[in-house]
């Protein structure tokens, strides 16, 4: 399947088909994809502390595709595609693991709560965890005879997800090294991906600042989730760092957005046979009351950036240039 010429759908005529703290999944173009949409919630504590922190979406969505592309090259399979825009990817459509596979090689966060170790200590060797995904049961840490025993995976299953773990864990570690941070821990999730008659585990979801604990190495400044979840602040200008540090980000791209919309209608005077063919439709069909029908055209854009006036230049001059025809058209702007 070529996903190099994926037709785009807009956002207000996809199949939503999940919706999670900080991602929603909408139908996609082709059999066997979604649509992964990034939101700019940063959640903690299973959501009962929330906060809409602008640009955090499309921070995480640049940085995910860039970890998930990685592995893809060194031969790690994930569901990852392409990204398709500032806050949406194209993944393949994977059946999820109701496990969070948790890789420690510092002690931090809960780890450290529960066993008293300081937090910093570097582990003896890295660690892996497996958590029961489930928001009223506060995601519970599981064993591998709970895992097998309530039918949530399979030995073999495990074994691969292990298998996988460590693979991420020693891409990341040598990753973040590099641009002089410290992978403490990262969680990931597995799906199960479905070709023909076979069937294997792939790396899934999402890796980014939200899902990995990173420190400076040098100052051992966090650089994740937990400047929210401890109100410590700076979450965007830390995630901004992570992304500029790894090569993703120059200093003039935007990580803010607004969404607009373009209606495009013609002139009075013009004449319209598809609406007249509309308006027979109508009335053949029985459907009363209606005098008659103009057709148009509407287009839900996203537009880069945060200042109103240069968006609406913007789509001016795109509405101008492409998207009606000025000479019989009129076209009506609004940032939404």
């Amino acid at each position: 399947m070529d996903f190099n010429r994926t037709r785009y759908i807009p956002m207000s005529r996809r199949r939503r088909i999940y919706e999670g703290k900080g991602k929603t999944l909408y139908e996609g173009p082709e059999p066997g994809t979604l649509i992964q949409h990034f939101k700019d919630d940063a959640t903690a504590f299973n959501a009962k502390k929330h906060q809409i922190i602008e640009g955090k979406g499309v921070l995480n969505n640049r940085i995910s595709e860039y970890v998930f592309q990685h592995l893809n090259d060194i031969g790690v399979p994930t569901h990852f595609i392409k990204r398709l825009n500032m806050r949406e990817q194209l993944i393949r459509e994977v059946e999820i693991v109701p496990l969070e596979v948790v890789v420690r090689n510092v002690a931090a966060g809960s780890l450290s709560q529960r066993l008293g170790i300081e937090e910093g200590t570097q582990l003896p060797r890295s660690i892996i965890e497996f958590y029961y995904k489930n928001d009223q049961l506060g995601d519970p840490m599981v064993s591998e005879e709970h895992i097998t025993a309530f039918g949530w995976a399979t030995p073999q299953e495990i074994d691969d997800m292990m298998a996988l773990a460590i693979r991420v864990n020693d891409f990341l570690t040598g990753l973040f090294l590099g641009v002089g941070i410290r992978l403490v821990d990262f969680k990931m999730e597995c799906g199960r991906l479905f070709e023909n008659d076979m069937m294997r585990i792939i790396v899934a979801d999402e890796i980014s600042p939200d899902s990995c604990r990173l420190w400076d190495i040098k100052s051992n400044e966090k650089m994740d989730k937990d400047r929210f979840r401890r109100d410590l602040g700076g979450l965007l200008e830390a995630y901004t760092e992570v992304a500029k540090r790894l090569g993703i980000l120059i200093e003039n791209d935007q990580l803010s957005s607004m969404k607009a919309r373009v209606t495009v209608t013609l002139k009075n005077g013009i004449l319209d046979p598809q609406g007249k063919a509309i308006e027979g439709a109508l009335k053949s069909l029985g459907v009363d009351g209606i005098a008659s029908v103009r057709q148009g055209k509407v287009f839900d854009i996203e537009v880069a950036g945060a200042d109103k006036a240069k968006a609406e230049a913007a789509l001016k001059e795109a509405a101008d240039k492409l998207l009606a025809n000025t000479v019989i058209e009129n076209y009506r702007v609004e940032i939404v």
